[in-house]
């Protein structure tokens, strides 16, 4: 069972977790205080647009409606130009999984599906009281053969041996909570600026038991254990990139660091 610290934390989810072991700082300032961003990454705002546009396209609405309507939520010339670049990838990927679903029996498509479990894995609604652990499924596909594939849409640059079982193990034992007659989940990361989606091998029921469910408890766990001191800063490359960056005192330092400068003997004289 979760320690106390994670019980008290919970709700977790891929996100939160992966915030309190990068940066114990930007966890408070997301999840304690509840400090509103001072400033959104524009890869954030694409990201987002890129996503609503693709949840749009996969409910039936055709890709220039949907990439139009997100398209109306980014604030300058240079989102949008990117976002277009983007957005040119979304028909492929839709004629894409209407070949797959022709080849495959799929009984069920489920599309930003909110999932969440209690701290013994039984089910619960994504916004109860009592969730322990929580996600939404980019997109997901129910076979009738008790299996079910699912795919997470990435906007960011494709980074060379990206493990897909560290992106979506979380999603698994969600899933497999919730849809007890799957026995086998295959998983894939859709890369939309290189059109391509990554497969994993298939994943089995126990695998999920044994190896992925106690994964995820270490993970809380730890990341419990990481923001359980307060506040500590952890600075890294991500500060950069960190919506939270002018409030903090270590990135202000990063940013701002004083220059000394040696005297010049022989100015003086």
């Amino acid at each position: 069972m979760p320690s106390t610290r994670a019980l008290i934390r919970a709700p977790w989810s891929a996100s939160k977790i992966s915030t309190a072991l990068r940066c114990p700082r930007l966890y408070h300032f997301k999840y304690v205080d509840k400090v509103r961003e001072p400033e959104v990454m524009p890869e954030a705002r694409i990201g987002k647009a890129i996503h609503a546009a693709l949840e749009d396209a996969l409910g039936g609405t055709s890709v220039a409606e949907a990439a139009a309507r997100a398209r109306a939520d980014l604030p300058d010339a240079h989102e949008q130009a990117r976002y277009d670049q983007l957005t040119a990838n979304i028909a492929p990927f839709i004629e894409r999984i209407a070949r797959f679903r022709r080849r495959r029996r799929v009984v069920r498509q489920l599309v930003e599906f909110s999932l969440a479990v209690r701290e013994d894995f039984t089910t619960t609604s994504f916004y109860s009281g009592d969730a322990f652990y929580r996600g939404i499924l980019d997109v997901g596909y129910v076979f009738d053969d008790d299996s079910i594939a699912l795919v997470d849409h990435k906007t960011g640059v494709r980074i060379p041996g990206t493990s897909i079982a560290d992106q979506l193990e979380g999603y698994v034992v969600l899933t497999h909570a919730w849809l007890r007659s799957a026995s086998r989940f295959w998983l894939g990361l859709h890369w939309v600026a290189e059109r391509a989606v990554e497969w994993g091998p298939p994943v089995g029921s126990d695998e999920v038991m044994g190896r992925m469910r106690p994964g995820l408890l270490d993970n809380i766990e730890a990341a419990a254990l990481a923001v359980d001191d307060g506040p500590r800063t952890n600075p890294g490359s991500w500060c950069e990139r960190c919506s939270y960056r002018t409030l903090c005192p270590a990135s202000r330092e990063q940013r701002y660091e004083p220059v000394e400068y040696e005297e010049d003997d022989e100015a003086d004289d």
